[in-house]
């Protein structure tokens, strides 16, 4: 079975015919039959070459594949992206594979609608775009033990008994990391904030990645006293991924209340940008390159378009095209197989190596995660060269934002009310990876992600502890 390495290597030198390339051949062919697949790899350097042969269920016709999302495909954040990647991969695999969506799907209706779709129609695939379809893809998958589920942003201890499911995210809390330094860098009140939609780990660990960037980013510049006044507010969850209206409500009460002049968010429109340039303080794009949509898109006929781009900071930026790719070019050539892609900076890039920061790619597309243009007239030099410096540092994994020591408070997942007192999260000395990051300590293995999971086992339950929280 062909690995993700070779297909990441396949995938970054321009491929997309030297990845399906053993399965066109069969998959072109009418009638079916089992089909023999050989191909040559390269051990490179000295290492000799192998010739792998392996048997495959020719299936005579495309792959058919469908997408479900928890919001409209227009929102311009989360689900837009992924309609992005789901359009540009089916391009890539032109004549291999078709695709079709359903939109505005919540967690509670997922699978009747899930359900009757298969029902109705043949599918190979169902990309699942949301942590909240979880339960719907665990019960649909025994159900349909044929069709290979992809489910974003799930754990996939979740899915472990079930063979026929895989998992994928692109992760963030790097690039919010780096943002946080860019917030910190610029802020005149010395007071920052973050719009979230809910307080699962996965929001949580790119709050806290943002607040210690944001530290960092006074440090630097020797403001705020040195990053040691700086204020980082956290508004009350908003407890729906896409709601424009409460993201704008939060975002205008964290300025006019609490002083604060650059805002971060976890909401899929581009309203709290909106609203912090309506006011003059500075955010941030998420999920897709909202400056394109205040240039080039709608949102350039606006009257406040020009005055967004003026404070658009930079952003995390989410490219699913490469990863939904890599996926289906594995299941038309019948090499699918459950596995867990977790992209981060510079994954699915022709060349991962770190550059110079004087050559670093910060700011460009590229890969499954990037940073969104840096605002080179806002941002000072010090703190640009910074941002590019760990970019590229990160690549390789030479920095990672959550290494201690640490220290922060338990919170209520709830409401984000503080519910303990200060205390060390992360050891000094110590590298937080996949695991603690997704919120699960490895002593308590075989419970996490279950309903039994003990409270003390999560471990991004947690603010760090300069973040005031304003959940009630």
């Amino acid at each position: 079975m062909t690995s993700r390495r070779e297909f990441l290597k396949l995938l970054g030198t321009g491929i997309v015919g030297l990845a399906v390339g053993a399965g066109i051949g069969y998959a072109a062919k009418k009638g079916g039959g089992v089909r023999t697949v050989t191909k040559t790899v390269g051990g490179g350097g000295a290492a000799p070459t192998t010739t792998v042969t392996k048997t495959v269920q020719a299936s005579g016709r495309k792959i058919k594949a469908l997408w479900v999302y928890v919001g409209p495909i227009g929102d311009y954040g989360w689900t837009h992206a992924h309609d992005a990647g789901r359009r540009a991969a089916e391009k890539a695999l032109k004549g291999l594979v078709e695709t079709k969506y359903l939109e505005k799907v919540s967690g509670g209706e997922a699978y009747e609608r899930i359900k009757a779709a298969l029902e109705a129609e043949r599918f190979d695939a169902v990309f699942a775009t949301s942590f909240d379809f979880l339960d719907a893809v665990r019960r649909l998958a025994k159900e349909y033990p044929d069709i290979m589920f992809y489910h974003c942003s799930g754990p996939w201890e979740m899915f472990k008994d079930l063979p026929n499911v895989a998992t994928y995210f692109a992760e963030f809390y790097q690039l919010y990391y780096l943002n946080g330094i860019a917030a910190g860098a610029v802020t005149k009140t010395c007071k920052v904030g973050y719009v979230p939609a809910f307080l699962i780990p996965e929001v949580v660990r790119h709050i806290n990645a943002f607040a210690l960037g944001a530290v960092h980013g006074a440090k630097l510049m020797g403001k705020c006293g040195s990053g040691e006044k700086l204020e980082i507010y956290v508004s009350a969850p908003l407890r729906e991924w896409f709601n424009p209206s409460k993201a704008r409500e939060y975002a205008a009460a964290l300025i006019n209340q609490y002083n604060v002049d650059v805002l971060a968010f976890t909401e899929d429109s581009t309203a709290v940008l909106e609203t912090a340039a309506e006011y003059g303080a500075y955010s941030f794009s998420h999920y897709s390159n909202m400056l394109e949509y205040f240039t080039k898109g709608k949102g350039a006929s606006s009257p406040n378009a020009k005055r967004v781009v003026e404070h658009h900071l930079t952003g995390q930026v989410a490219d699913w095209a490469p990863i939904y790719t890599y996926l289906l070019s594995k299941l038309v050539a019948g090499s699918a197989e459950k596995e867990d892609v977790w992209a981060r900076i510079g994954d699915f890039t022709p060349i991962k190596w770190r550059r110079p920061p004087e050559r670093s790619t910060a700011g460009r597309h590229e890969g499954a995660v990037y940073l969104a243009p840096l605002n080179t007239s806002v941002i000072p030099a010090k703190a640009m060269d910074e941002i590019k410096r760990l970019y590229e540092d990160m690549k390789e994994l030479l920095f990672e934002p959550f290494t201690g020591p640490i220290r922060g408070y338990t919170i209520d997942p709830a409401t984000g009310k503080k519910i303990g007192d200060v205390e060390v999260k992360v050891p000094e000395g110590q590298r937080w990876g996949r695991n603690e990051l997704w919120g699960c300590s490895t002593r308590c293995w075989d419970k996490c992600f279950t309903e039994q999971q003990p409270k003390t086992c999560n471990t991004m339950n947690w603010f760090y502890e300069k973040i005031i929280t304003l959940g009630s």
